[in-house]
């Protein structure tokens, strides 16, 4: 307990010198005013209308944030506020207007999270990338990837670093603000892994229709603007299911893992069974589950079950990253936390296996294995007011016989009904030539008359 308070008592102190600053994290003091609400962005409607359904406008004002966000704020007393809002409200927190959890006095476009003419004012990284490392040069001029872009509105440049994955990974990779260990490091995972060998950057994903890299995307990126080979698209999507736009959160999670059994086709009744069940990331260029995976939530059921639906056995494995406090005590809270305990999640291109055993009975089993995510445990949303669904990534099931002759009846045609052998197909014929012809004689009739 003594350690933990001493823990609080830093905290409190760094959170008295970010107040004293006249910024935070080396942010720069700026008027809200400076930035457009992003209602003003009328000429990119499409794009708009992309980026409103996003988790980046609704960074600041998620009821699971500020829930988890009042949480920090009474153990630390208040130190995390300033933090974590560096990355959720950028414009609130250079604006000094927002206190913690309080956003009742920040303006429209404070309120708005991650906004446009924040993000398209962004030149760089300064520093060290992450905790909101980027570097903002509120000047008017709207800068993207586009080398030619002309606006009747507003200043325009290019930005090569709008292409980077660096961009993004300003903001997501967190370390703790005492002691510096990694807390969230999906830029990290992302750039140690494949993808970034192969070129393929967080846009390429996350802001192009459809799960993986879906270039070129043609389009226009402004009302009247140039039919261009290849624009972004502003859904950011990821897993958020229940808060962000459901359906491409729905497919990007289930594109993001396979599931495969493997397990003999044929057990004696008795023997010991055992089936061994493989999570691979095949769609996401960071591990599964990512982010602040103390709330996120991905886990495998694996069961048995035989003919008569009854569960001969079953297993559960529950993906993420659990932290240990400086007397090791684990799982703990992301603010007293000094080191990870244990990290099972799944990188990139990479595998998790689980085995189950289980005694064969005297017929079939059925062996299912399905993977689900949640992006906020069900407590925790119901305390803050949220319905956040499980999605259902993959599955996959596998049959297995008690005997050879078994598995040959399973594989065999269904017998034809009864009645439908050759004096059954017989009659049948039958009584379908008496139909033709009364058709046909009704017909003729009809005809005769006329």
């Amino acid at each position: 307990m003594r350690s933990v308070k001493r823990h609080v008592a830093v905290l409190a102190l760094a959170a008295a010198t970010w107040a004293m600053s006249t910024s935070v994290w080396g942010l720069p003091s700026v008027p809200s005013s400076t930035f457009e609400p992003a209602e003003g962005c009328g000429c990119h409607a499409a794009l708009y209308d992309q980026w409103q359904a996003s988790m980046h406008a609704k960074a600041l004002t998620d009821p699971l944030y500020l829930y988890k966000l009042a949480e920090a704020d009474k153990a630390t007393n208040g130190a995390l506020g300033p933090f974590c809002n560096g990355c959720h409200g950028p414009v609130a927190v250079m604006a000094g207007e927002v206190r913690g959890t309080d956003i009742s006095k920040a303006s429209q476009q404070a309120r708005q999270g991650v906004t446009c003419d924040l993000c398209h004012q962004v030149v760089g990284t300064r520093g060290k990338l992450g905790n909101t490392s980027i570097e903002v040069q509120p000047d008017g001029v709207k800068r993207a990837q586009l080398k030619d872009a002309v606006s009747p509105s507003h200043a325009t440049a290019y930005s090569a670093f709008h292409e980077s994955a660096e961009f993004c990974g300003n903001c997501h990779n967190v370390d703790h603000p005492v002691n510096g260990m990694h807390l969230e490091m999906t830029y990290t995972e992302w750039k140690n892994g494949p993808y970034a060998k192969q070129g393929i950057v967080c846009q390429d994903c996350h802001m192009t229709p459809g799960p993986g890299v879906t270039k070129p995307n043609p389009g226009k990126a402004a009302a009247g603007g140039p039919e261009r080979p290849h624009i972004y698209t502003m859904t950011f999507a990821g897993g958020n299911v229940g808060l962000g736009d459901a359906a491409r959160a729905e497919e990007r999670l289930k594109a993001a893992a396979e599931v495969s059994i493997e397990v003999p086709e044929i057990v004696q009744p008795g023997a010991q069974a055992v089936a061994t069940v493989t999570v691979t990331n095949v769609g996401a260029g960071h591990y599964l589950p990512t982010g602040l995976t103390e709330v996120r939530q991905m886990w495998l059921t694996v069961e048995v079950v035989d003919t008569a639906g009854k569960t001969v056995a079953s297993t559960r494995h529950d993906y993420g990253t659990v932290l240990k406090d400086a007397k090791g005590n684990h799982p703990v809270e992301l603010w007293d936390a000094v080191a990870i305990h244990s990290d099972d999640r799944i990188p990139p291109k990479g595998s998790s296996t689980d085995t189950i055993a289980f005694a064969m009975p005297n017929a079939a089993v059925t062996v299912r294995a399905a993977l689900y995510y949640r992006s906020a445990p069900e407590e925790m949303a119901k305390k803050a007011g949220v319905e956040i669904p499980t999605t259902e990534m993959a599955k996959v099931e596998k049959a297995v016989y008690a005997s050879a002759d078994e598995k040959a009846r399973a594989a065999a045609p269904p017998a034809p009904p009864s009645g439908a052998g050759a004096g059954g197909l017989l009659t049948w014929i039958a009584a379908a030539a008496v139909l033709v012809g009364g058709i046909v004689a009704g017909f003729l009739i009809a005809r005769k008359r006329a």
